[in-house]
């Protein structure tokens, strides 16, 4: 689904929680291995309400719920406990390919 995300599109997840706004895509350019938690494109959100970002893997994109936005397939529970608070690592050192989003 990530070719069609929009920038500033509403990012909510499962149970409800809006996350953010989406801003831009960050592609792994090294060792992906989904099976250890180093997926290959993170969508990066921005929550201007609470002056906080998120890292969210690409394959917990679910659709377009029915107002447009983006709905994740795990609740905001589970996007705490996997800390897609903090920006990974590969994003921090620069080892990544930045991709703009459309508006």
């Amino acid at each position: 689904m990530e070719p069609n995300i929009k920038k500033l599109e509403e990012t909510w997840t499962a149970d409800g929680k809006k996350l953010g706004l989406a801003q831009r895509l960050f592609h792994r350019e090294n060792e992906i291995r989904p099976e250890l938690q180093l997926y290959a494109t993170y969508l990066g959100i921005e929550d201007y309400d609470f002056g906080q970002a998120f890292f969210v893997p690409a394959d917990y994109i679910a659709a377009r719920d029915d107002d447009g936005g983006l709905k994740l397939t795990v609740n905001y529970d589970e996007v705490m406990k996997r800390t897609w608070f903090r920006m990974p690592d590969f994003i921090a050192f620069g080892q990544s390919r930045k991709e703009e989003l459309a508006s």
